[in-house]
């Protein structure tokens, strides 16, 4: 027979959840120029890690809804959470749904980690980018403890209970490139013992992005805040409100991001990550949090349409390993481009290759260039435009001299450069098979005083 609980046991039930929910929410072209640059930068991030050290606030333990501030990717957690400001990957409809209007393609993301006490944690989203009604994204974010004690003031009972909270999330972007905004639906229940409780809430974000190097980015989580009742008390949701800014440096490769963060209760606190790619497919990052005053450190491997994350997050309960994985459907980094054939030969029947290019841009392109190198390095042949690249682009073997290119092979790259002046680019190979193994030289033959063109060996 199930026991029921009198009003004097009911509060030690949610002294004892207390406990639990704090501690999850307590986890959370190498040259001179290139290196003086990135002194530049490292002093750059020298001063923002001092600069977040001297901002302390206190642990949101006992604020309600700590739960939903714990992160929503291992990339984001490396970076300290850190990322009202970045915009540039579904994951941002957690913290600022304005930057989800930055996507260029449909994009799913899962996140899962392993809290104290057992605790599970884990965030799944997708993206939806349109053509002309903004983008739209679905996000859950859900929790669950398991094997707590009931236990009444006086004495303790051979009995146990768990602990389930979870987010269902609509969130909606529109903008350009420059500038977003965003909202956020989303139903929140919580369930604790078998008291359950579930209410409704809103969020808003903008975005700003004024230079390819800089962007901008302020949101407020709760702006409605859910107010749940699992028993006879209402617990309204905090609102936190945070303002973001992220720079960027060589072509992308080298992100330093800041947030300063106002949660209601709390003092104000302040978060720093920085992402380095020191290789085409690798990323390096670590980021520190003044709420917490928890460090972080992880890394990310791309490749194609996917990408691996992984995160360390140092804190006062103990290391929690965070793991996530993300797809990109179609063009996921602003251009791509393809060859119709591996193999052709400019004097034979396939006298020249087509390069079909395809872009996904927030915003418009400025212009675009075709370069094609030989085995070492060298650019033969550019083939350049303004405005849209067209959908195919033909060479036939010739360099700028209009001269038939030798035998080898041959990389191709496209570059695109939008309106904020930041550079896409995606490279391919051909094979050129022409002069070694022809087996007919032409010549030329004067008909009627003119040449003509025709095969040798007839």
């Amino acid at each position: 027979m199930k026991r029921q609980q009198s009003r004097l046991e009911q509060p030690v039930v949610r002294a004892r959840r207390s406990t639990a929910a704090s501690a999850a929410r307590g986890i959370p072209r190498s040259n001179r120029r290139f290196a003086g640059r990135m002194r530049i930068g490292l002093s750059v991030i020298t001063c923002v890690l001092l600069a977040g050290s001297a901002v302390h606030g206190a642990d949101d333990a006992g604020v309600a809804g700590g739960y939903l501030r714990f992160g929503a990717s291992a990339r984001s957690l490396g970076l300290g959470n850190a990322v009202a400001g970045i915009a540039d990957d579904v994951a941002t409809s957690y913290w600022n749904p304005a930057g989800l209007a930055q996507l260029r393609t449909m994009e799913l993301t899962g996140m899962g980690a392993t809290l104290v006490e057992g605790t599970k944690y884990s965030f799944l989203a997708l993206g939806m980018p349109t053509e002309k009604w903004g983008t739209f994204a679905l996000g859950g974010t859900f929790t669950g403890s398991g094997d707590f004690e009931r236990a009444t003031l006086f004495e303790d009972l051979d009995e146990t209970f768990s602990e389930k909270e979870g987010i269902v999330s609509l969130s909606y972007a529109r903008g350009g490139g420059r500038f977003a905004y965003g909202l956020t639906l989303k139903s929140v229940s919580q369930n604790i013992g078998g008291a359950k409780g579930n209410s409704s809430g809103m969020d808003a974000g903008v975005y700003f992005r004024p230079h390819r190097n800089l962007s901008l980015g302020a949101a407020l989580q709760n702006l409605v805040a859910p107010r749940l009742t699992l028993d006879q008390d209402e617990e309204k949701l905090a609102q936190s409100l945070r303002g973001g800014i992220a720079l960027r440096f060589f072509n992308n490769r080298l992100l330093v991001v800041n947030d300063i963060v106002k949660t209601e209760h709390m003092d104000a606190s302040f978060r720093s990550g920085i992402e380095v790619w020191p290789l085409g497919l690798l990323a390096l990052r670590g980021g520190w949090d003044s709420e917490r005053e928890h460090m972080s450190a992880g890394a990310g491997i791309r490749y194609q349409n996917w990408q691996l994350d992984y995160t360390y997050v140092s804190t006062d309960l103990g290391a929690q390993n965070v793991v996530s994985a993300t797809m990109r459907f179609g063009v996921p980094f602003g251009v791509t481009m393809a060859s119709d054939r591996q193999l052709f030969s400019p004097s034979g029947s396939d006298r020249d290759v087509t390069f079909d290019i395809a872009t996904a841009v927030r915003g418009s392109i400025e212009s675009w260039r075709v370069e094609i190198a030989d085995e070492q390095g060298r650019v033969v042949r550019v083939l350049n435009g303004n405005g849209h690249p067209p959908e195919g682009v033909s060479w036939g073997g010739e360099d700028e001299d209009g001269r038939l290119v030798g035998d080898g092979r041959y990389d191709a790259r496209v570059v695109i450069l939008d309106d904020l002046g930041q550079q896409w680019q995606y490279a391919t190979n051909v094979e050129v098979l022409g002069f070694q193994d022809r087996t007919r030289v032409p010549i030329k033959v004067e008909i009627n005083g003119g040449t003509s063109p025709t095969g040798g060996n007839r």
